[in-house]
């Protein structure tokens, strides 16, 4: 299991990795071959895709957890069952997305598409098509993902994920310093991506032979079945663009324009602390819904404390270190054309703190198919924040929004806290598990060198 958590975070920081790596090496590919005007249109039509990524409605993750669950206790036919009902409800749901938005596209007035200034004509609407339908081939890999998760592959799966973010973007960069235009970058991406699949579709059949892919072993009753926890998940990035988007548009509206880049700065900057909680959590997830499964309470009070002390390792001295020398990192990141108030700073370093707290152990109630009854509070106080912040920002300007956003992670923290209380073992049964835990990673570490050893004396 600690090997398996250890490869899990190791994987999921080379995504991340993947992920910065490819966003910084494409601004200045785009920006020069293209000229500002023409990479500016390719980063808006670029939002359908993102927007699609949502459209499994949930699934994946609610039957990515059903699915670990009965792995871990040996029902591979429930696997397969909930598997192919969960790719059925996909394939439908990504069905009616597509031809909703291919007649969108298709049946948008000229006009409109006028309004894009450098584009020839056909050249947005071909864009557009390529871009939804490789958004609707990306959601189905979410699925696939979910097999690896309940085989116990998830860092193979985490792994596969990131090679394919890395062949798209290559393709896409390749394509653009060719000469390729608009078109020609969207159907790098699409053949990239469809690439990505097969490779992943074919290394899950190869490695988990039993789950068998398809969709004839589902039934739209075990689909049904999926929804709940599914409008569940849904509700969590939902709340996350309420509190992002959102109160950046209060700032906007409140204390005008200029102060948006002040508040959005400071943001972006902070979120690279809840970050590392992601990086630490998620591997974790699959190893608590087995034990959850098992019954194992033991391995779940292990597991819950080795989340809470390693968020709580990255995540304090990020936020103290960004509370204090957050507003000149700032500015140097931003050349001194941002400096933000001391205040919004301090305030968003406590957010930061509570969300680096609260965040972590949501993902384990997550893991065991109990998040329904946060990420509805979840919404809700999202929505009360962002009156909340208009009233601060009005009364101490952008400093105002940072103070909101303290208040939802506080009063998340406490939700979380009430929640896990039925859901996750208690502090002293965390406390119980830490001793052998730690006991079991120095004897590791400790015969680690003589194993070693023993392998160069065999060599």
């Amino acid at each position: 299991m600690i090997r398996r958590i250890a490869l899990g975070i190791g994987v999921t920081t080379f995504d991340k990795l993947v992920i910065a790596a490819t966003q910084l090496a494409l601004v200045p590919v785009l920006a020069h071959r293209w000229g500002l005007e023409r990479y500016g249109l390719w980063l808006l039509l670029a939002t359908v895709p993102q927007f699609l990524s949502m459209s499994d409605f949930g699934f994946a993750t609610a039957a990515g957890t059903r699915m670990t669950m009965a792995a871990a206790r040996g029902d591979r036919d429930e696997v397969v069952r909930v598997f192919q009902s969960a790719w059925r409800a996909i394939l439908a749901s990504s069905a009616a997305i597509l031809v909703v938005l291919l007649a969108a596209v298709w049946l948008m007035p000229q006009a409109v598409l006028q309004e894009l200034d450098g584009a020839p004509d056909g050249t947005v609407r071909a864009t557009l098509t390529i871009l939804v339908l490789y958004g609707v081939a990306a959601v189905q890999g979410s699925i696939f993902f979910a097999g690896f998760r309940a085989a116990g592959l998830f860092a193979l799966g985490g792994f596969w994920n990131a090679t394919v973010l890395l062949i798209e973007n290559a393709a896409l960069v390749l394509t653009v310093l060719a000469g390729g235009d608009l078109v020609a970058a969207a159907l790098a991406w699409l053949i990239g991506r469809l690439l990505g699949l097969a490779g992943q579709n074919l290394l899950l059949r190869r490695r988990v032979p039993w789950l068998r892919i398809g969709w004839r072993e589902g039934n739209w009753r075990e689909a049904r079945r999926l929804l709940a926890p599914a409008g569940a998940v849904m509700l969590l990035p939902l709340a996350q663009a309420l509190v992002l988007q959102g109160t950046a548009l209060v700032v906007g509206a409140v204390a005008g324009q200029a102060a948006v880049p002040v508040f959005a700065a400071t943001r972006t900057l902070s979120r690279i602390g809840m970050q590392l909680c992601w990086i630490v959590s998620t591997p974790i997830m699959p190893e608590l819904s087995a034990a959850a499964a098992r019954g194992d309470r033991q391995r779940m009070a292990a597991l819950t404390g080795a989340t809470l002390l390693l968020s709580g390792l990255l995540v304090i001295p990020y936020a103290l270190g960004f509370a204090l020398l957050g507003q000149a990192a700032i500015g140097v990141w931003t050349h001194g054309a941002i400096l933000p108030p001391q205040a919004l700073v301090t305030l968003v370093a406590l957010g930061l703190l509570c969300g680096g707290l609260w965040y972590p152990v949501s993902n384990l109630i997550l893991a065991c198919n109990r998040h329904a009854g946060y990420t509805v509070r979840y919404v809700l106080l999202a929505l009360a924040s962002l009156p909340l912040a208009a009233v601060l920002v009005a009364r101490f300007g952008v400093a105002g929004a940072g103070l909101a956003m303290a208040a939802l992670d506080t009063a998340m923290l406490l939700v979380i806290i009430r929640q896990a209380r039925g859901v996750l073992p208690g502090p002293r049964a965390v406390l119980a598990a830490a001793a052998p835990a730690l006991d079991r990673v120095r004897m590791r570490l400790a015969n680690a060198p003589q194993g070693q050893a023993q392998e160069a004396g065999h060599r």
